[in-house]
């Protein structure tokens, strides 16, 4: 008998090493690409056609990503285009601030929860007095940036004697 069949317990320990050896390269592997994944679903929050998002905006907008995603369960895209804004296909988790600085426009959609919590004016504030004003003076990445605290505080707020 040959050396190297060993008996079969010793045969069917080898071979429950390798499945987990198997098992563990997999596992490591899906870890890996998961966390990639997250990191690219996270980048494309933040989608600047313009350049004008300086570094810490891009950073203070992804941190208030995942704050309303935490705290509310909303998702926010954020899409700064360089001519002829268009709102994408969003689910009713989605919140949505959409510029154009060359064409000075804004747009923000709510999810239908979030609109009925925040009120029909919560929009138009936020297009037309933050947004819309800051195209100006050229400081709509700070206004882009006042307007998801802006969103989240609101959402924070109790709401009192309304129906």
């Amino acid at each position: 008998m040959s050396s190297r069949a060993g008996s079969p317990l010793e045969r069917f320990l080898r071979g429950m090493a390798l499945l987990a050896v198997i098992a563990g390269v997999l596992w490591a592997f899906e870890a890996r690409f998961s966390h990639l994944a997250q990191r690219l679903e996270s980048q494309q929050t933040i989608s600047d056609e313009t350049g004008g998002l300086s570094d810490e905006d891009r950073r203070f907008l992804r941190q208030a990503a995942e704050d309303l995603r935490t705290r509310f369960g909303l998702e926010l895209r954020v899409r700064v285009a360089a001519e002829g804004l268009t709102v994408p296909e969003l689910d009713e988790k989605t919140v949505f601030f959409g510029l154009s600085p060359a064409d000075k426009t804004a747009r923000v959609v709510l999810p239908p929860l979030a609109a009925r919590a925040l009120g029909p004016d919560f929009v138009k504030i936020v297009e037309n007095d933050m947004l819309a004003a800051a195209f100006a003076d050229g400081q709509w990445p700070r206004a882009l940036c006042a307007a998801v605290v802006f969103l989240e505080r609101q959402l924070s707020e109790p709401r009192t004697g309304e129906n």
